[in-house]
């Protein structure tokens, strides 16, 4: 998951790769890799990133995968293979 949304938010913002990896201190290889799955984030590295993208750090680290929603008598489940939230202000 984490890696296709890193992916999807990088080509949505129009970024190139060597743009994001020196938000993250990382060389463009080292950032592709990432992105790739091949090496994973440090919570560092998924806060700088949920800042650039403006959306918590906690779905880059493949902690959110599920999300419960309590609203009154309804409640819900979403699924989250591909969904990301904006940060609260």
């Amino acid at each position: 998951m984490k890696e296709n949304l890193l992916k999807k938010l990088r080509e949505e913002n129009k970024y190139a790769p060597d743009l994001v990896a020196a938000k993250i201190d990382a060389t463009p290889e080292e950032y592709l890799k990432i992105e790739s799955g091949e090496k994973q984030l440090n919570l560092l590295q998924a806060a700088q990133l949920g800042d650039l993208y403006d959306i918590n750090p906690r779905h880059l680290l493949d902690l959110a995968e599920t999300i419960n929603y309590n609203i009154g008598s309804n409640s819900r489940t979403i699924y989250a293979n591909n969904y990301y939230e904006k940060k609260e202000n």
